[in-house]
């Protein structure tokens, strides 16, 4: 406990950064640590690692070193993404953390390996969407105290759990509670509070916070999950934050970035809460389909682009779906209410019928495989070419599903029945592909609900079942946040 109080203080102090070599790789550690006074974390040739100080250097600074600094910075900022594929790749090399001050003092390195922990079973790339959200981190750590207590609980969380450290996840706790003290603070400054800093540090905690790792130990849990509603409450802080700023602050490449991160859990939000998604408009719409990355082919990205603009008028058709089942359906106003619901669902049925067929030419659609689980339910699985498009059409299964259960429920002529059962299937046979990973039950949350609502018996205790197991990653796939909505 002494050692974990003095290195609380000295990570008070200071954080590391990544520099050019000329490491004295004495053993068994190196004289820079012996300077600070604080145990070797270890290096590997062609790297090391000295104390920078950014917030409370007690030391008269060094113009030189301040100037040189300040173009690191200048740089970073202009370009986040600098160098970063060939500093993840050396990264990775490196084993796994397994103290809590390697954390603390070695963060970039460490975001590096999330990179490409949070990437797997793929490997870590441009085009790979982990990269695009969190690929930016390790050249803003260090400019913003709300952020970096963010990234530091973030980071420490995910290494103590992966390593079983629970020295590592008490630090983790402490970085979390000074990362909410300080957001709170910030949230009171109107000029910081609409920043892209803290903008991302809210993204961060929200997406931490819903995918907070579950463990009988209590020392493993950051949010209470046994309260089912918890992850709604992240999200519609999230979505109240991005709401505020308002769309004329989605300019630049990170601010874009952390939106296209957020919108998911938004639309979520909308749609279980009852709450409208401001999200739907052409305003809205327009800031989403910028495009500031390389990573995809134009035509590629405005077909997602047109999909998530389609999707954000979901929560809308599922509100008013839900509005039929608790009115006399032969009342006048349960009749106009047929009558808006089912033209606006037969609007958009055509507009994803036309999608459909122009994303599948772009993106190649599943392909039909054996389980390699021995799944009885689903011996024949689907497998894609992307774990993107993956998540695309695990996405436009879920609206179908939707679309036909609104059809049915109008009255409306046509097998409803057949297809919702179908569409389904589709996302149930997806799950063996797209739930691999840190981040498969992130991507699968949302397509597995919805099947959850409208599946028999048989089918829900399956369902249930892979939510126990990505209970164990992602908070909220937990079984008893599942309420019937549709």
């Amino acid at each position: 406990m002494a050692a974990h109080s003095a290195l609380n203080a000295e990570s008070r102090k200071s954080h590391a950064i990544l520099i050019t070599p000329q490491c004295d790789q004495r053993l068994p550690g190196c004289a820079k640590c012996d300077k600070y006074g604080q145990p070797c974390p270890g290096y590997d040739r062609g790297f090391k690692f000295i104390t920078g100080k950014p917030y409370r250097d007690r030391r008269q600074p060094n113009p030189k070193n301040d100037k040189k600094d300040g173009a690191r910075s200048k740089s970073a900022a202009s370009n986040p993404m600098i160098d970063l594929e060939s500093t993840c790749q050396t990264m990775a090399q490196r084993e796994k953390p397994s103290s809590l001050i390697s954390v603390d003092m070695n963060i970039v390195q460490h975001l590096c390996i999330l990179i490409d922990d949070f990437s797997q079973p793929y490997t870590p790339s441009p085009t790979h969407v982990v990269v695009r959200w969190f690929g930016f981190l390790p050249s803003i750590y260090g400019q913003n105290r709300v952020l970096d207590a963010t990234i530091r609980s973030f980071t420490a969380h995910h290494f103590g759990r992966t390593a079983k450290n629970t020295q590592m996840v008490s630090y983790a706790r402490s970085a979390y509670g000074e990362a909410l003290r300080r957001l709170r603070k910030s949230l009171e400054t109107p000029a910081e509070s609409l920043s892209s800093h803290i903008f991302c540090a809210v993204v961060l905690l929200c997406m931490y916070e819903v995918e907070t790792f579950s463990h009988p130990c209590d020392s493993y849990l950051f949010t209470d999950t046994e309260n089912p509603e918890s992850w709604m409450k992240h999200a519609k802080g999230l979505s109240q934050l991005v709401r505020i700023r308002g769309p004329e602050r989605y300019n630049a490449e990170l601010d874009i970035t952390l939106l296209k991160a957020a919108r998911g859990l938004i639309v979520m939000h909308s749609m279980f809460s009852g709450e409208e998604c401001f999200l739907a408009s052409d305003e809205w719409h327009d800031k989403m389909r910028q495009q500031y990355t390389s990573d995809l082919p134009p035509e590629v990205h405005n077909s997602i682009e047109l999909f998530f603009a389609y999707f954000t008028y979901a929560p809308s058709l599922v509100h008013k779906l839900y509005s039929l089942r608790h009115v006399d359906a032969t009342g006048a106003e349960a009749l106009q209410t047929i009558s808006e619901v089912l033209s606006e669902a037969l609007d958009m049925q055509m507009k994803l019928a036309i999608w459909y067929r122009q994303f599948s030419q772009l993106a190649p659609p599943p392909t039909e495989t054996i389980s390699s689980t021995g799944d009885e339910l689903y011996p024949i699985i689907l497998t894609y070419t992307d774990v993107s498009y993956a998540t695309i059409y695990c996405g436009y299964y879920s609206y179908m599903v939707i679309i036909h259960e609104i059809l049915k429920t109008c009255g409306y002529p046509g097998e409803h029945e057949a297809m919702v059962a179908y569409f389904r299937d589709q996302i149930c046979r997806s799950v063996e592909y797209n739930s691999v990973g840190v981040m498969g039950p992130y991507r699968m949350g949302f397509p597995l609900r919805v099947a959850f609502e409208i599946a028999d018996p048989v089918t829900r205790s399956w369902i249930l079942n892979r939510l126990e197991q990505f209970s164990n990653i992602y908070a909220a796939a937990q079984p008893e946040n599942y309420h019937n909505v549709l």
